[in-house]
């Protein structure tokens, strides 16, 4: 389990004032397990409504991380996956896919495919940032 989470663990400690990296490891391996786990993510289940919340969470984390590793050394794959993540979830509200529902005469194809297109990427990068970052089980 060490090796799993020292990535994040020696990345996070200065930003969460925690000395102890098991506290550290809580508190953001567990949100990415979470979000990983949810309906919405490796499951690709739950409803447009849900599914939009989630994304909403998945930005409002990938943010969060952004942030607190800024300046940090961050392994490359990490590295790269965040930006990605970020823009994923940029494109979705950009679309404003909360909205989109597939019985909506409203909807126009092109937009429910990017919708689609920015779901399937945040999904995705949320996985590798998942298995990057070596996230417990």
């Amino acid at each position: 389990m060490i090796k799993r989470t020292l990535l994040v663990i020696t990345l996070l400690l200065t930003t969460t004032a925690c000395g102890d990296p098991q506290a550290a490891c809580e508190v953001h391996c567990g949100e990415i397990r979470t979000l990983f786990t949810a309906p919405c993510g490796s499951q690709h289940s739950g409803t447009p409504a849900e599914c939009a919340a989630w994304v909403d969470e998945v930005g409002t984390m990938t943010n969060t991380l952004i942030n607190a590793l800024h300046g940090k050394h961050v392994q490359q794959d990490v590295s790269e996956v965040l930006p990605r993540l970020k823009a994923a979830t940029n494109d979705f509200e950009e679309h404003q896919c909360g909205e989109v529902q597939v019985d909506n005469a409203e909807s126009t194809d092109a937009r429910q495919s990017k919708c689609n297109e920015a779901l399937i990427a945040t999904r995705g990068d949320l996985g590798t940032l998942y298995f990057s970052a070596d996230v417990p089980d």
